[in-house]
């Protein structure tokens, strides 16, 4: 993945990274083995913060060991899954799983899951710069022509986020959640890359 990472990552805004003035360029980066801790320590807080907007619960995830976390968050050698994240000194502040489908009917498009910006980061640019990172690596993946994400569909500030990317709203599964006896409907959104060309 190092020569893959070089493309993309070290690039400005539209590749990953966001300069602002007097703030330190936000890198966007994949996670890995060494990063097991910083992760399952914001995602644990996720699926406590955000309950809605994951199918994963606290109590699934907090037996995880550090071994399946790093194992988790490995990237895959050919970018086809990576969880990609930005760091604000040594405390992870966002975090994206990318995954390309491996399956020849459907390796044309890519699905971003699991997204999460740790609440006092909202707001600044972190998301943002974030899902550019993931379009961009998604944009280079041989053959990707689309990406998808699913989000809550009560969830406004986040549908704001994706549709300010360019991301459309195709169609929304009813109850496709269920928090505390809650049903959740889920929004599914789609970027199509080759409209962008």
């Amino acid at each position: 993945m190092a020569m893959m990472e070089d493309s993309w990552i070290n690039t400005r805004y539209h590749l990953g990274t966001i300069s602002q003035p007097d703030v330190d360029p936000m890198k966007v980066r994949p996670l890995d083995p060494t990063d097991a801790r910083a992760y399952q320590r914001l995602r644990l807080l996720a699926l406590q913060e955000s309950p809605t907007a994951f199918s994963a619960s606290h109590a699934d995830e907090a037996g995880r060991t550090i071994d399946e976390v790093a194992t988790r968050i490995t990237p895959a050698a050919d970018g086809s899954i990576c969880t990609l994240g930005i760091f604000e000194g040594d405390e992870l502040v966002v975090f994206v799983a990318v995954i390309h489908p491996q399956r020849e009917k459907v390796r044309h498009g890519a699905e971003l899951a699991g997204m999460y910006v740790a609440p006092t980061f909202r707001r600044r640019g972190f998301g943002s710069a974030l899902l550019e990172g993931a379009v961009a690596h998604a944009r280079s993946i041989a053959g990707v022509r689309q990406i998808k994400l699913g989000v809550n569909a009560t969830n406004a500030e986040a549908r704001a986020l994706y549709q300010s990317i360019g991301f459309a709203s195709y169609g929304v599964e009813p109850d496709a959640l269920q928090v505390d006896g809650t049903f959740y409907g889920e929004e599914r959104y789609v970027l199509r890359l080759d409209h962008l060309a």
